[in-house]
Parts: structure tokens; sequence; C-alpha cells
């Protein structure tokens, strides 16, 4: 499936979605019409929630704060279905944990394969969504690749004088 395909895809599944939680169209109407999603991950995530949505009522179902709690997170899900613009949340998470793995920028980070799939589990995000964000650290020169074998990755100065989350999120907004 090429990446315009995807997208569509993906936008397509999150208007069905939008739609289904807004209360326009039935479950049933969703699922038949929901496209095929066993390889994003994102659009399974979305499928389960349509599947397992909840109940909102205390005695047999979940309570009225689990059940917004539910709703705003698929939501969410939603959004980042509709828009391909990178997020502060993800790139939060991938910031952090590689900074945590370099042991606070003191030492190279190995595995980086690892540690990206763990920030996919952590995001519910896919591999190359979080590949995005990595090279955007690398293309913005706060991360260097130092060796080839072993694939060996450290914070440069100025990714070392990053602390706080304001200073994250500017990796993000200065894009445009």
């Amino acid at each position: 499936m090429n990446n315009s395909q995807q997208i569509s895809e993906r936008k397509y599944a999150a208007d069905l979605a939008r739609k289904y939680f807004d209360g326009q169209i039935s479950k049933d109407e969703t699922l038949k019409s929901f496209p095929h999603h066993e390889k994003d991950f994102k659009m399974q995530v979305l499928y389960n929630r349509i599947i397992h949505k909840p109940k909102k009522c205390w005695f047999f179902g979940v309570s009225k704060e689990n059940f917004e709690r539910f709703i705003l997170e698929t939501y969410e899900i939603i959004e980042d279905l509709e828009s391909d613009k990178l997020r502060f949340k993800t790139m939060k998470t991938l910031f952090k944990h590689l900074w945590l793995q370099s042991n606070e920028c003191k030492e190279p980070i190995e595995n980086i394969g690892i540690h990206i799939f763990e920030v996919c589990k952590m995001t519910y995000n896919s591999r190359s969504e979080i590949m995005r964000y990595l090279n955007l650290l690398i293309e913005k020169n706060y991360i260097i690749k130092i060796s080839d074998k072993p694939y060996l990755y450290e914070f440069t100065e100025s990714g070392k004088k990053i602390k706080t989350d304001s200073e994250i999120e500017e990796i993000i907004t200065n894009l445009v």
C-alpha cells in the first residue's frame, strides 16, 4: 500500500469513527465500511475502540468519568489519523526515553531499534512514525550517529541543552 492510499484510508476510518461516536451512523454500518486495518496499528486501535465501546452507566457499565476518558482518548486517536502532523506527546516520549537511555547524555545510545520499539508501544504509533521523529532530531542536529558497527547515537551539545517541555515543543513548532 502506498503512502497516499494509507493516508486516505486513515482519514476515511477517522471520519467513520467520528460519525459513529457522534451517533450519526450505527455500529454495524461503521464496521462494514471500515477500511482494512490489519497493517496499520492506529487503525487497529480505533477499530477495537469501536467494537468495545463501553456503556455509560454505573450499574452495568463504566462510570461517567471513565466513559469520558474513553471518549477523549478515542478522539485523540481520530485526530491523529486525520492529520499527518507531528505530536508533542510522541516527541516528548521519544526524547525523554532516549535521554534516560543515554544516562542523561553521559553515554551513547545503544540498541536504538529496541528504544524505537518501546516508544512505539508507549505511544501507539508505528515504527515508521517514530522514525519520522527520530529523523527530525537527527536533521535538527540534536542527535548524531557516532558509529555504524554497532549503531551508536549520542546527543549533541544543542540536544544536551534541552531540559523543558517547551524546548521539546519548539522542535516541532519550528518546522514551518
